[in-house]
């Protein structure tokens, strides 16, 4: 914070008013150490779990029309053309209530929902799946894609997708995906779309970053996030959570102050593309490896 003295002429007026400001800089320090203890206030605790029946789930999301769950199951390996992924519907308490309840897929990953429509990243294939029917729809390749990741809404029912082999972000719109973003070295993995800016988790340069939707501008906003795995946003403005895929779970504000939150490498359970519902403060953690979904209560 900035403090201007004006002096007019007599040193005793300077003095008194230098001697009335002394207070400003105290309050700036004051509010970033409340900032500071708001992120290490978060904690998580342990609501359920699913049974180990997944097959190496990696990603999970909510969908608040039908109170349900949707788990992509890569079924061992995630970049194998093995025609063995499914996805699974589970309950908000943690029952399978279908495990297959789509095949076909090879190693399904990130998802997301638009209107009746859940579309899935596929390798190197867009899937989008009949929701009401529990049947895909269509299969887009997309040309020069070999590790598509995350998915994460966009404006006017767009989605964005992310390649984490190739260093891309994809913009998918009425049927057709282009190329969003050519330079994203470092394997980009999460994505979120937050107040006009696209957030990227990084998983080899262990960066969070935030890229203008419009300018393409980027800014890192904390680095040392392990392989940066999910992203999800919290019910505090401009705070995140962000899982490192070998089992750390953070949450990040907007200025990079960072919490791990949840730390179960020293188990081998893995914390991959994650999901927050908001209205239970629910953290959803697909396990991979470990073949479960654990919820957690975000609490502050």
């Amino acid at each position: 914070m900035k403090h201007i003295t004006r002096f007019f002429g007599a040193a005793i007026i300077a003095l008194t008013i230098f001697s009335c400001t002394p207070k400003k800089p105290e309050a700036k320090d004051e509010s970033a150490n409340q900032t500071q203890s708001k992120i290490s206030n978060y904690k998580l605790e342990e609501v359920w779990a699913t049974s180990p029946s997944l097959k190496t789930p990696e990603s999970v999301i909510y969908d608040d029309v039908r109170n349900v769950l949707y788990v992509s199951n890569v079924n061992e390996n995630p970049w194998e053309k093995d025609g063995n992924g499914f996805i699974s519907k589970v309950s908000t308490t943690g029952e399978i209530l279908d495990l297959e309840w789509v095949t076909g897929m090879n190693g399904p990953k990130g998802m997301a929902i638009v209107g009746n429509t859940l579309y899935v990243n596929d390798i190197d294939e867009l899937i989008s799946i009949d929701i009401e029917k529990g049947e895909i729809i269509t299969k887009l390749k997309i040309e020069g894609a070999s590790g598509l990741n995350d998915i994460t809404n966009g404006e006017n029912s767009k989605i964005y997708t992310s390649d984490s082999n190739e260093g891309k972000i994809y913009q998918y719109e009425n049927g057709t995906a282009t190329v969003f973003n050519s330079d994203a070295p470092g394997r980009p993995n999460g994505l979120l779309l937050d107040n006009g800016n696209l957030l990227v988790a990084f998983s080899e340069a262990s960066e969070f970053v935030s890229f203008d939707i419009q300018t393409m501008e980027k800014k890192v906003i904390a680095t040392e996030i392990g392989a940066g795995d999910g992203i999800a946003s919290t019910n505090e403005p401009g705070t995140f959570l962000i899982t490192d895929w070998n089992g750390e779970l953070f949450v990040i504000n907007q200025n990079g102050e960072k919490q791990s939150l949840l730390n179960t490498k020293d188990r081998s359970k893995n914390t991959a593309d994650i999901w927050f519902i908001k209205d239970q403060n629910l953290v959803l953690v697909p396990t991979f490896f470990d073949n479960r979904v654990v919820a957690y209560r975000l609490t502050n």
